[in-house]
């Protein structure tokens, strides 16, 4: 048993096991049997893929020399040549602008919830999907959003993917060497699949009774996974307790015996051992190789830094300019309706005007009023004056002021004039 995968054993990068899950994930929408590769190098290049567009994309995509540089620490270059065009066909990736001639690319969501599935299947095997369908049956449930047909085929769907579950996880335990099972400790590890069933009965029980005999059903088919799980764990504790290998347990279980079990129960697991005398030594070696095992993992390359700008116009500053040129023509405006002078009434002028010209030069003194950098300030009245005969038929008075350039000439100008006749 030297060679048997433990608690801490981890695949090899090489191997192709970790593609295992993938291809019974893809059968029924794969057109051949070899539509899956066997190459896990395809997985880690989409998985490179994925990550630097998390890190490093925007809404402008990245370049294939971009894309290429960050798969550089899991493929070679003809490796990822031979996978960008097979993801590019099939829309992992996009132009950016849906255009052949483009050299910029987005990574496209859909795969990236696809490589989700893939870890998530690695990890749990496909047990927590179940969970996860009488989770969201339950809620729709109780959102009122099934029918009590939809809401039957629901239960019979997860009935019939526990039966297949259980069918195969007893098939393991009664049949297959322990290596195998080591290899599927972890799919079982937490089931919670038995409390979700329990909960929707009682939510169809309540609503539908008509349905309640398929519910039954539903939760024996849980209990009898449920029973599977146990008859799992006490064939690898009973192997783990003949060959004294408890590495194949897992640390939940190590868990619930030390919260639920009594001390002297505890002992007796190790009445028979033997156990080595303490030894607090440390060499050099041994600081040397644990220092080298925890080291942080070496910094992230950077991206190519991007083309340079081509030459002509900065745009920000042929905006800056042209704002400039606006307030320069909406002072020299507000400058000729008040005459030259500080301080001018000016409602006989925007009444003389055709009313479209008059609200237009209204509003070219409120923005002048508003804007900081043009020192005039503006007050109009609460009166209306009225004149039906006239081109305007309602104004209110309107008076500008231009503002000092400096706080004495302000308090000077304060002291010496007289208030505004509509203060």
């Amino acid at each position: 048993m030297l060679d048997q995968p433990d608690l801490f054993s981890v695949q090899q990068e090489g191997s192709a096991d970790g593609l295992e899950h993938i291809r019974p994930f893809m059968a029924p929408v794969a057109a051949t049997a070899s539509a899956v590769t066997d190459d896990l190098v395809a997985l880690r290049i989409a998985e490179a893929i994925r990550d630097v567009f998390g890190d490093f994309g925007s809404e402008i995509g990245l370049s294939r020399a971009e894309i290429g540089q960050a798969c550089a620490s899991v493929a070679s270059v003809d490796e990822f040549d031979a996978r960008f065009r097979v993801f590019t066909k099939l829309r992992l990736l996009e132009s950016l602008r849906g255009k052949a001639h483009d050299q910029r690319y987005v990574f496209n969501p859909t795969s990236g919830a696809a490589l989700l599935v893939y870890e998530r299947l690695g990890e749990a095997g496909g047990v927590q999907e179940i969970t996860m369908l009488l989770d969201r049956t339950r809620e729709a449930l109780l959102n009122g959003s099934l029918t009590e047909e939809q809401l039957s085929a629901k239960i019979a769907q997860a009935r019939r993917s526990l039966a297949n579950y259980t069918n195969h996880l007893l098939r393991l335990v009664r049949t297959r060497p322990i290596e195998e099972l080591l290899s599927q400790r972890h799919h079982h590890a937490h089931t919670t699949s038995l409390e979700e069933a329990k909960h929707l009965v009682h939510a169809v029980a309540e609503q539908y009774p008509a349905l309640r005999p398929a519910g039954t059903r539903l939760i024996q088919e849980a209990l009898r996974y449920t029973a599977a799980v146990h008859e799992f764990y006490d064939r690898l504790m009973q192997q783990a307790t003949t060959r004294r290998d408890f590495s194949m347990l897992l640390p939940e279980q190590y868990v619930t015996a030390a919260l639920r079990s009594s001390a002297d129960v505890l002992a007796q697991v190790f009445a028979t051992s033997v156990f080595d005398p303490p030894h607090v030594q440390i060499t050099t070696g041994q600081i040397l190789t644990a220092a080298a095992d925890h080291q942080p993992p070496p910094p992230r390359q950077r991206l190519p830094r991007p083309p340079e700008r081509p030459p002509g116009p900065d745009p920000v500053q042929a905006a800056r300019a042209k704002a400039a040129l606006v307030r320069q023509r909406r002072e020299a405006t507000v400058t000729l309706l008040m005459a030259g002078k500080d301080e001018a009434d000016v409602t006989a002028v925007l009444r003389a005007l055709p009313w479209q010209a008059a609200v237009k030069h209204l509003v070219e003194l409120l923005r002048a009023a508003a804007d900081p950098a043009i020192p005039f300030m503006l007050d109009i009245s609460r009166e209306v004056i009225v004149d039906t005969a006239g081109p305007v038929t309602y104004a209110s008075p309107v008076t500008v002021y231009r503002i000092p350039d400096s706080p004495q000439d302000m308090n000077d100008d304060t002291e010496a004039s007289p208030q505004s006749p509509h203060e």
